[in-house]
């Protein structure tokens, strides 16, 4: 009789561990090392953004209309957060870099051609 057995592979000197891989996590707050900007994250930023919205009042520093952040993303009377020196130009993220604005004042300094009022009109 004819022996048709296949022979078994070698067995791999790999061995594959039974622990989960944690994702790898951003850090909170984070310092350039040759521009020594601070990039802020997570509960970090939050907690700017609520700094800088009390330390303004919650009023825009453009137009001096109030602004809150209940209000949904597309009103021209949402809460944003802006940089005076933007995050690509070495500003940092610390409250002497931000100011309160307006959706509308935010918008036009970006140069978006559309004013959001435009979308309040056709909903309404």
């Amino acid at each position: 009789m004819t022996d048709f057995s296949v022979p078994m592979p070698a067995r791999s000197s790999l061995k594959r561990s039974s622990k989960r891989i944690k994702p790898k996590r951003k850090p909170q707050v984070r310092v350039g090392k040759v521009s020594g900007t601070v990039r802020l994250s997570g509960a970090a930023m939050e907690r700017l953004r609520a700094d800088c919205y009390w330390r303004d009042g919650g009023i825009c520093q453009e137009c001096g209309v109030r602004v809150h952040d209940l209000y949904p993303d597309w009103h021209p009377r949402k809460y944003h957060m802006a940089h005076i020196i933007g995050r690509g130009a070495g500003g940092g993220d610390v409250l002497s870099n931000v100011r309160t604005l307006c959706g509308e004042d935010h918008r036009e300094e970006h140069g978006n051609p559309k004013p959001a009022t435009e979308k309040l009109r056709r909903k309404a």
